[in-house]
């Protein structure tokens, strides 16, 4: 059985709450459509109202946190006045993107639900009837809040349904906001007492395996530790606490090792597959990432025609249309092709001697000149700018002088020039960018070995118990952050180190996770095998550098870190034992006697010696000059990996706005927008953002 509207079978009668009376107030009440007392049968109806508003919500979130940052450009002809505005860090209170009125629906309509419902009905044992789907309307209330907040910088906050004009007009005219550190605490308290022995969605199973577009219900709902877990960076990067990193560690690394629903980051990947080859090819499909909504935690699923309600328009803004002629408003900006083309892609080939080769390709924009952004990181080339993204229209502006004689696809949001055929969801967040967000946790929680894995090699238990990559120093510290609500142990663990380790931040099951080890080559591809279980962990860099993990150019510390190291170095003079039997002479018997012992000596002597340096280099890696060399490094990394996993999917400006918080000790950003420097030294000025406000203005009536 299939949905054919969100709102099908009058949903849209029992939408809740606050519908728009007046144009003139943020907040608008008509208590006509309330509904009180409610029935098991109403609460769906609810439910689905909640999310038939959160819908309006979809396009803006995804073009305010990327059309004002720096990777994109926007079209001054083929775009409207609101795109540019957006673009121009000049935001005006009547654009159609700064309307907070349509968040705080939501967040009515949330209340209203949350004041109503039996929350103390019970179903079976200890479960309360109600008891997922409250956490989901307080999960879709908290979603909204953690937006304005990073639009608005301080809001209003509400937890009290608004039901009448004068209580909509008492709140405008108070003027009273709060900041991020106030309302985020309050959510993140009213949902960290979730059930945590329970699955990661938390929510019914609506219908059996009912779809909507293709999508199952259940998928429409935002996981609970996946929220937390963003709760907490926000909050951690506000307020400089390293608790809140912490938590946000636990939620994270809970979210993707939850036993049965464990969440690798696959091998979806762009890549050369020979030294010869003129074009990159597809292993998995990089695409993949933005057609599958289970790469996805939580969408928000979109209408498939206005006659229905409310569809996305991010196609058309980000594509080649026949709304738009042809013409996208908003493609990739210079800034972003020269991030792109500054990585290093590394190769692992057979070389000529049969043996295995690290090839790295040359940065020449001539042998690119077709195609410039297949110079560095492939990605994207592989969403906007490839040979499957850019073509002849020629056919079509031969019938329409307006159309644009070229076509261009962004894969992220359409995949063919045919029709205007809308996105059907909306990602809440993607798999690959929580990684990215638990990176962040990790390096600014003082870990920043694991937190660089995550970008070099992916996460396992292989990647954990190599201690040249995660020293046995943040290993044992990681052994200290507990995994909430459930216990899961690594079974090549035993004895003390089995009890040290159940039920922490650094088990990856390896029946579950697996890394690339290489095994063999033969004459064409080095033969790669997964060394462990069948879910792939790969380095998110990877899926457009290549086999980072060869890569030398891809590192942690840099020379001079290296330099402080202490080598071993051998010293004592061995000395061969007597090719004799011990009795055949009495003297024989006594210089193999005299050999071994001194053998003996020396051999204790190294080994004091390498206990020596040993301890010395453990000593200097960990003390907090050298991590905190290391966490900048890595600070800068994920930032740049964000641009290149994340581009056109609305992060960028909030990555910067968290990068600065992080940087600057908390929320000391100042009232315009500076750019970090690395960015700017390395890949070029820019006055789209300088200079601008970081906030919107926000519209009080």
């Amino acid at each position: 059985m299939k949905m054919k509207s969100i709102i099908k079978c009058g949903l849209l009668l029992l939408a809740i709450g606050a519908s728009t009376v007046s144009c003139e107030d943020m907040f608008t009440a008509d208590n006509t459509l309330v509904t009180t007392n409610l029935a098991p049968q109403d609460t769906l109806y609810q439910m689905m109202g909640i999310i038939k508003r959160m819908q309006k919500l979809a396009d803006r979130t995804v073009l305010l946190g990327e059309v004002r940052a720096d990777l994109v450009d926007v079209d001054p002809i083929h775009s409207t006045v609101d795109l540019q505005e957006l673009a121009a860090n000049n935001v005006s209170l009547e654009n159609i993107y700064n309307q907070p009125d349509d968040y705080y629906g939501v967040i009515n309509s949330c209340n209203i639900y949350l004041a109503n419902v039996d929350s103390m009905r019970n179903s079976q044992g200890t479960r309360k009837y109600f008891e997922k789907e409250i956490l989901a309307v307080k999960s879709f209330r908290a979603w909204c809040y953690l937006e304005l907040l990073k639009h608005y910088g301080e809001v209003p906050y509400v937890r009290e349904p608004v039901l009448t004009s004068d209580q909509a007009k008492n709140i405008v005219a108070s003027g009273k906001k709060e900041n991020m550190a106030t309302i985020l605490t309050d959510m993140i308290n009213d949902l960290k007492n979730f059930r945590a022995t329970e699955n990661n969605d938390l929510i019914h199973t609506y219908g059996n395996g009912l779809t909507f577009r293709s999508i199952k219900l259940s998928q429409m709902f935002i996981p609970v530790r996946a929220l937390l877990a963003e709760l907490y960076l926000w909050r951690g990067s506000y307020t400089n606490s390293q608790e809140d990193y912490i938590n946000a560690i636990r939620m994270y690394h809970d979210f993707f090792t939850f036993p049965g629903e464990e969440i690798a980051t696959g091998d979806y990947r762009v890549e050369w597959t020979s030294r010869t080859a003129s074009r990159p090819t597809y292993t998995s499909i990089y695409n993949g990432l933005f057609t599958a909504s289970t790469l996805c935690a939580g969408v928000l699923p979109m209408e498939s025609s206005a006659f229905y309600g409310t569809v996305s328009n991010l196609k058309n803004i980000f594509c080649s249309t026949d709304s738009n002629n042809y013409y996208p408003a908003v493609m990739a900006s210079k800034r972003a092709k020269d991030i792109s083309n500054a990585q290093d892609y590394c190769q692992l080939i057979l070389g000529s001697g049969g043996l295995p080769e690290v090839y790295m390709r040359e940065h020449d924009a001539n042998l690119y000149s077709d195609y410039p952004t297949m110079e560095g990181d492939l990605r994207l080339y592989s969403v906007s700018d490839g040979t499957e993204n850019v073509g002849d229209n020629s056919s079509n502006s031969r019938e329409n002088s307006s159309y644009n004689r070229m076509y261009y696809l962004n894969q992220k949001y359409g995949d063919n020039t045919n029709g205007n055929a809308y996105p059907s969801y909306i990602p809440y967040f993607r798999y690959n960018i929580l990684y990215l967000h638990f990176a962040e946790a990790l390096n600014r929680g003082g870990f920043p070995e694991t937190a660089f894995a995550v970008l070099k090699y992916g996460l396992s238990h292989y990647i954990m118990s190599n201690r040249n990559i995660i020293s046995q120093d943040e290993f044992d510290r990681l052994c200290l952050i507990t995994s909430l609500g459930f216990t899961v142990q690594e079974p090549k663990y035993t004895g003390e180190l089995l009890s040290k380790t159940t039920g922490t931040a650094v088990i990856w099951s390896s029946d579950v996770f697996a890394t690339r080890t290489l095994i063999s080559m033969d004459q064409v591809n080095p033969s790669i095998q997964n060394e462990g279980g069948n879910r792939l962990q790969v380095g998110i860099h990877s899926l457009g550098c290549g086999n980072t993990e060869y890569d030398e150019n891809y590192y942690l510390d840099d020379a001079e870190t290296k330099a402080g190291l202490k080598v071993h170095v051998d010293s004592i003079e061995w000395e061969e034992v007597p090719r004799l039997s011990r009795t055949s002479t009495h003297e024989d018997s006594v210089e193999y006697d005299r050999v071994v012992a001194y053998n003996k000596w020396a051999a204790a002597e190294n080994i004091q010696k390498r206990d020596s340096v040993d301890s010395y280099n453990v000593a200097y890696l960990a003390s907090d000059n050298i991590r905190a060399k290391r966490q900048a490094r890595v600070a800068q990394l994920i930032l740049e990996e964000e641009a290149l996993e994340g581009v056109f999917e609305g992060h960028r400006f909030y990555d910067i706005m968290r990068y600065q918080m992080q940087e600057k000790g908390g929320a000391a950003l100042g009232s315009t927008i500076t750019m970090p420097a690395y960015i700017e030294d390395k890949y070029g000025a820019t006055t789209k953002m300088v200079g601008k406000p970081w906030f919107l203005p926000l519209p009080t009536r």
